[in-house]
């Protein structure tokens, strides 16, 4: 099967955001745990977990690794639902651009989930 350029941009922004979440970590940006509506969680740990949870998704999912989508999957159906909360409460844009890309990550991975059908060991032999 073909490999789609979607999936490729979609771990592709998974990686970067990333990156972008630990930077943010080391030059105080915006709290993401206002964000994710955790603010009983102080700010640096959430910032260090989606990092450390997106960088080797990313991968995973552009490399079409098995169930990696599903996760992806998980975390847009929980991100979607974030951001449909957050939307109502606020009225902001930000949640509305997060609520129509959550949605965008999910009918993408639904739809070319058949990809998906290396195992890891295809990772470590490259």
């Amino acid at each position: 099967m073909k490999e789609s350029k979607v999936i490729t941009f979609i771990g592709g922004f998974y990686i970067f955001g990333g990156i972008i979440v630990l930077l943010s970590l080391i030059f105080n940006g915006s709290g993401l745990n206002m964000i994710f509506g955790l603010p009983n969680i102080p700010d640096y740990i959430v910032k260090l977990l989606v990092g450390i949870i997106y960088i080797p998704l990313g991968y995973l999912y552009i490399n079409r690794i098995k169930n990696s989508n599903w996760i992806v999957l998980a975390l847009a159906i929980i991100f979607f639902c974030i951001s449909a909360s957050l939307t109502t409460e606020f009225n902001a844009q930000p949640f509305i651009g997060n609520l129509i890309y959550s949605l965008f990550v999910i009918i993408a991975t639904i739809v070319r989930r058949k990809e998906f059908i290396n195992s890891l060991n295809t990772i470590i032999k490259k």
